[in-house]
């Protein structure tokens, strides 16, 4: 097992432990009994997870007389809404759930984004942990307080910065995931070593074989790094008033593939047609050299990542990047590459370049 620490202090200490590792799902109970962050625990997941891991989980919390409730709701990207979200805080209030009880959100993103949101929500804000059992979660979006729902035509604009009060990682939860969603936890993982450390991209070179096989230690290993990464962003920008835009390498136009698709391409899957675009955008501005690109797109390519090409339209993809969070007065602010685990934010970007590097990566993305 590995454990990190996130440390955030302000008018109170938000710190907060990120335990990862295998098993970590049978420990969760006994954890919370021996080091209560409430009095009981109303558990959030949805209908897979909780035939897999959650309705057990719910059953050892009983057995210790921690239980305050349980609410489902259906897997996928649309429970990420106005209308679930209002579901979720209505069957909280109907379980009797009150300010000294703790939601635990168990599954992938949407659940720990839609159960930190409801947590933050009712009664002003109630403590949350997550246990989150997809690879995408583990690794990023468990980590750091963002949560939020979908509107119409604009992922995560509605939402508020939560933090966790604890995360649990079993990275063997890992081996019930569908490819296409490990694949999509995968983009986030090189999304780490793009950005900030050339030492675990080299890692990831080394040992893709193992992390594909979802061995233990490689697992293990890499969720735990991505977590130390970002909880180092996390500390120095909460609330992603500046360096913290860096995690968002890719995204803008992931974001913008994820929406004209109607969300037929995965978050991870968006992400790395994103990294892919920004990485040949900076290789005509001259930002990004060429061995660096090439070892840029052969560690996406190690992965199986965005390699296939895309039937969309260019300008539509444009035109969603218009609801970007990080633009600032209509002007579009892009994470961009400048060399193998470095990056920077501009928002000089040529938009005739930013289109033909959107096309190129559409038509011919390997």
């Amino acid at each position: 097992m590995e454990e990190v620490r996130v440390c955030l202090r302000r008018e109170e200490d938000l710190s907060y432990d990120i335990r990862v590792g295998p098993g970590q799902l049978d420990r969760v109970a006994d954890d919370l009994a021996a080091r209560p962050v409430a009095a009981r625990y109303l558990v959030l997941t949805d209908a897979t997870v909780g035939e897999l891991y959650a309705g057990e989980l719910r059953r050892q919390l009983v057995e210790r007389g921690l239980c305050a409730g349980y609410v489902e709701v259906r897997p996928g990207e649309e429970s990420k809404s106005l209308a679930v979200l209002e579901r979720v805080l209505s069957q909280m209030l109907a379980q009797r759930v009150d300010r000294g009880d703790c939601l635990l959100a168990v599954g992938g993103g949407v659940v720990g984004d839609l159960g930190g949101f409801a947590a933050g929500c009712y009664m002003r804000g109630i403590p949350f942990a997550q246990v989150p059992t997809t690879l995408l979660s583990q690794v990023d979006s468990s980590v750091g307080g963002k949560t939020a729902v979908n509107l119409p035509g604009a992922k995560n604009a509605c939402g508020l910065f939560h933090q966790p009060a604890r995360v649990y990682a079993d990275v063997r939860a890992l081996a019930t995931l569908p490819e296409f969603e490990l694949r999509s936890g995968l983009a986030e993982v090189v999304k780490y070593a793009l950005i900030a450390d050339e030492g675990f991209a080299a890692y990831l070179e080394e040992n893709a074989r193992s992390l594909l096989a979802l061995e233990d230690e490689a697992a293990t290993r890499t969720v735990a790094a991505c977590c130390s990464l970002k909880a180092g962003v996390v500390e120095r920008d909460e609330r992603e008033s500046g360096p913290r835009m860096i995690l968002n390498y890719g995204h803008t136009i992931g974001h913008a593939l994820e929406d004209i698709s109607s969300y037929g391409l995965s978050h991870g899957e968006a992400v790395a047609y994103g990294m892919r675009c920004m990485s040949r955008l900076a290789g005509m501005t001259g930002m990004l050299s060429p061995s660096d690109q090439a070892r840029h797109d052969r560690l996406l390519n190690a992965f199986g990542l965005a390699t296939r090409p895309l039937d969309l339209d260019v300008d539509r993809v444009l035109a969603a990047t218009a609801t970007d969070k990080k633009a600032r007065g209509g002007v579009l602010r892009l994470v961009v590459p400048t060399a193998l685990g470095r990056v920077e934010v501009r928002d000089d970007v040529d938009r005739h370049l930013l289109r033909r590097a959107v096309a190129e990566t559409l038509a011919d993305p390997a």
